[in-house]
């Protein structure tokens, strides 16, 4: 196996299930979000367990026959029996054999129907492989037509291009995509594929281990009518440890399975009219309901630390260039925190991020020295130059896989690399999480650093999923589970102060004033960051016309966004014309919200009820405080009173005074769920909903009377 290749298959087998199975990810964080539940569908599911076969039969990984695929596809199913699917997955087969000498070998025959034009997206099929040691070869591909011919895709469609994501990086030149473009593609047509992929051993390999390791998906966007996936290992090697999720089941029939490999050990497992996801917002990953195969040939976790510790350690060495880099970045370094901390704003800001799957990237990354000359990487490739750069330093410091979940779902009773799909760098020390005095968490516990190489859009030291899971600690004799730091509500804050005065003809001038941490620190930065000076002078004008229909800026701020240290924030001052709505003696007001949108509730149960739980990014907390100076003659009729809600999903308060002719008003809520169940959604609902009651904001004024009267 190549040194970015020690995942096979892995890397094809996410590849394919990405782009047919969980559109919904991306990134690295396509495939592997979710455990499954058991039992979740009655849908029928069968897999099978085959063990020593001495019986020869055609290879296990022959493509179905013609008169078998015309059949298959005479009689697909269409859009009728079909209407919310755009496409329908006929059969899928993945084959996988790993041989004597530990050449891995992929065959998946696949068959989908296009129903609606959206399935045209099937028409496009990629394949992603590392040319140093992987061969991709189409065997078979071919559009049937409604009428039962057949139109074979052309040479010229079958293309081996590098990925428009590493375009001008060389380093990475040896992955490359083959492309095959299917033609005639319109509703009612079936479009067929046969790869194989055969990739070859690494001959060094560290430890002498050849792991094999997947994670397979058997429920898509599309609904699949039977899906089959073989394994088949030599006779002498020992069993793999194998788990399945989302109710998948050993089948009654598995020892009827042939080889043409005497004495093989063959598992198989099998799905049939599997229904399609139907996407809602907030839901879990496909793993946390679709039916699931894991596997590995890895027994322990110490031994895969192991493995994974051998080819990373020797490429995060420092070199000269690195270490006066060091220097020259820490040389104002007043403290140990002050040092690890420009080390990382350089790694992660000034280091071009390459956009790479984990398991395609590999397990061994490029030297750090290469990587500091080149200035651009992959995420693991930046973490070995963080790493480098922090022992040059004399931290001690170590690399750690995890999940981006918003849950913990690993499975620990599969040693597999497969389960994560990140890298970050742990650095053991007595560290605080942030340089901002967050005024609703102004301490915080002094702990170690879980570093993240790419996250440019996160405060630094922050990051929103993963927290509490379990990653994968690499150390230099082997490998541990340890839990990542949890951060708690406050971290996460959306923090408004509005200053605010009223006319006696409702017409309103203020500033507002938003400072975030957190989730909604990242929100803004992802919202704002990148906007050209044009775009963000958009964003301000559409933020003042949110406060009232007319209103004219008087003038915006906003923070650095570049700089990870400092807390993203932003200003507004404006003037609206009659906010308040006058009716006689009375003025109707609604004390306006925040105009920001990243300053705002992150998320919100809007769906009456749910398939799925509900699912999102953490804990948080909303505060707001607007002061408004009441107009002269004018005096408060009605205003918001004092209230409190607490539940098994957070609490808020509400808190009105009125003193010196300025109504100061404030309302905090603070979320402490990251997951709902689906039985506890319509109280979550109800939670949420009660804090955001019109009646909350409303105020009521009436006009004095006139003396003597």
């Amino acid at each position: 196996m190549s040194e970015r290749a020690g995942y096979q298959p892995y890397f094809y087998q996410l590849t394919i299930a990405t782009i047919l199975f969980d559109r919904k990810r991306s990134n690295t964080e396509a495939l592997f979000m979710k455990r499954a539940t058991a039992g979740l569908y009655q849908s029928v599911l069968t897999a099978a367990l085959l063990l020593t076969i001495s019986l020869p039969r055609p290879a296990l990984n022959a493509p179905l026959g013609e008169q078998e695929t015309a059949r298959l596809v005479a009689d697909a199913p269409g859009a009728d029996e079909y209407p919310d699917a755009g496409a329908l997955i006929l059969y899928q087969e993945k084959n996988v054999s790993v041989a004597e000498d530990n050449t891995q070998v992929l065959e998946e025959q696949l068959l989908v129907k296009i129903l609606k034009d959206r399935g045209r997206r099937f028409g496009d099929q990629k394949r992603m492989f590392d040319a140093r040691t992987d061969s991709v070869e189409v065997l078979r591909a071919r559009t049937w037509l409604p009428g039962g011919q057949t139109v074979p895709v052309e040479a010229k469609a079958i293309n081996v291009i590098t990925p428009p994501e590493l375009t001008g990086a060389a380093i990475y030149a040896d992955i490359k995509q083959k492309v095959i473009s299917f033609g005639s593609i319109a509703p009612g047509v079936v479009i067929e594929l046969v790869t194989r992929t055969i990739s070859r051993p690494d001959t060094s390999a560290p430890l002498n281990l050849y792991p094999y390791w997947d994670v397979e998906v058997f429920r898509s966007d599309e609904p699949i009518l039977e899906k089959i996936y073989d394994l088949e290992i030599p006779a002498d090697f020992p069993e793999p440890r194998l788990f399945t999720g989302g109710g998948l089941e050993i089948a009654p029939d598995s020892a009827d399975q042939e080889s043409e490999r005497p004495k093989a050990k063959h598992y198989r497992w099998e799905v049939r009219d599997e229904p399609m996801i139907h996407r809602i917002p907030y839901m879990p990953g496909t793993l946390a309901f679709a039916p699931f195969l894991l596997y590995s040939n890895v027994d322990s976790w110490e031994k895969l630390g192991s493995w994974l510790g051998a080819q990373f350690y020797p490429k995060a060495q420092p070199d000269a260039a690195i270490r006066a880099k060091v220097a020259e970045l820490t040389a104002g370094s007043k403290t140990p925190a002050d040092t690890v901390r420009e080390i990382y704003l350089f790694v992660t800001t000034q280091v071009r991020n390459i956009s790479l799957q984990l398991g395609l990237a590999g397990y061994a990354p490029t030297e750090a020295a290469k990587v500091f000359q080149n200035m651009y990487g992959h995420e693991l490739d930046k973490a070995a130059l963080l790493s480098a750069m922090l022992t040059a330093a004399g931290f001690e410091n170590y690399p750690a896989l995890s999940r981006a979940d918003q849950v913990d779902l690993l499975e620990p009773s599969i040693p597999s690399a497969a389960q994560f799909s990140r890298v970050s760098i742990y650095v053991p020390g007595l560290f605080t999480d942030s340089t901002f005095a967050n005024p609703l968490y102004p301490q915080t516990e002094r702990h170690g650093l879980w570093l993240m190489p790419i996250a440019q859009y996160n405060r630094y030291a922050y990051y929103s999923r993963g927290q509490g899971a379990r990653a994968l600690v690499i150390l230099p004799c082997g490998g541990t589970l340890c839990r990542i730091q949890e951060f708690p509500p406050e971290k996460s804050l959306s923090y408004s102060n509005a200053s605010l005065e009223l006319d006696a003809e409702g017409n309103l001038t203020g500033q507002f004033k938003t400072v975030t941490d957190g989730l909604f620190d990242a929100q803004a930065r992802l919202a704002l960051k990148d906007l050209t000076p044009r775009e963000l002078e958009q964003f301000f004008r559409q933020a003042t016309n949110s406060v009232g229909e007319g209103a004219e800026m008087q003038s915006d701020s906003l923070s650095d966004l570049r700089d990870l240290t400092a807390p993203a924030s932003a200003g507004l001052s404006f003037s609206a014309p009659e906010v308040g709505v006058v009716q006689g003696e009375m003025m109707i007001v609604r004390l306006p919200q925040a105009p920001f949108e990243f300053a705002g509730l992150p998320y919100f149960p809007e769906l009456k009820e749910r398939e799925f739980d509900f699912v999102a990014d953490g804990p948080f907390v909303l505060a707001s405080e607007i002061s408004l100076g009441l107009p002269e003659g004018w005096t408060v009729a009605y205003s918001p009173e004092d209230l409190s809600r607490s539940s098994q999903f957070g609490r808020w308060n509400i808190d009105c005074s009125i003193s010196g002719g300025r109504l100061n008003f404030s309302r905090r809520l603070m979320l402490t769920s990251r997951q709902v169940k689906t039985y506890d959604y319509p109280d979550f609902k109800k939670f949420c909903e009660s804090f955001t009651l019109p009646r909350y904001s409303l105020l009521l004024l009436e006009k004095k009377a006139a003396p003597g009267k």
